[in-house]
């Protein structure tokens, strides 16, 4: 394909858990020609413990390693506020108008999307690829002001730059990275095990069980 789609799946990745890594092989799976890309978010103004870009950074490549995906380091480095719609658009200047942009988000973000800054220009610059989350009771469904972008064929991603959103059918696994932040000992099988394994030397997370509370 001259021009293969470029997906970016976003979140602060403390850590990366097997979850995230589900998200990107499903993507993988119907668009195989696809380049995937992991974007960390700065931290959050709002997470005043969150663990810092270099740690974080450190532990997407060690869980990437010997995968075909990538890191794009937008936003890891900039100051607070950032917005999406900003780095979208930042992006696909430098994509250039024809290759296609797809951005992962889950459906929670789905149901507030017309509350994102500038929301009406996310789909001028992107496609958007959500998946379910299994612990939201809501019907799973485009909102409607975004509901003539709906496509039910996700292949047609590839063939526009963007303006669509596809609902993935497939529920990813259930996995928190807060808890697994607070109880590292009971969430092992969890995190892949290099990630595991850092945090032995770097000692980012608590050692406590869930049951030890």
């Amino acid at each position: 394909m001259k021009n293969p789609p470029l997906v970016l799946i976003g979140g602060s990745f403390d850590p990366i858990h097997l979850g995230h890594l589900w998200m990107a092989d499903a993507v993988a799976q119907l668009l195989p020609t696809a380049c995937i890309k992991f974007l960390p978010t700065a931290g959050s103004p709002l997470k005043h413990t969150q663990t810092s870009a270099k740690h974080r950074l450190a532990m997407l490549r060690l869980a990437l390693r010997d995968t075909p995906y990538q890191i794009d380091r937008h936003e890891i480095y900039k100051k607070q506020p950032i917005y999406t719609v900003d780095t979208l658009q930042q992006i696909r200047h430098q994509l250039g108008a024809d290759r296609p942009l797809i951005f992962v988000i889950g459906q929670d973000s789905l149901e507030s999307l017309d509350r994102w800054k500038n929301y009406q220009h996310l789909l001028v610059y992107s496609h958007f690829w959500v998946f379910p989350r299994s612990s939201i009771s809501q019907p799973y469904r485009v909102p409607p002001t975004f509901e003539s972008r709906y496509t039910q064929q996700p292949d047609l991603l590839t063939q526009t730059a963007a303006g669509l959103i596809y609902l993935d059918q497939r529920t990813p696994p259930c996995i928190s990275s807060t808890k697994i932040r607070q109880h590292l000992a009971t969430s092992r099988p969890l995190v892949p095990k290099r990630i595991w394994e850092y945090n032995q030397s770097a000692l980012l997370y608590g050692s406590t069980s869930s049951y030890e509370y």
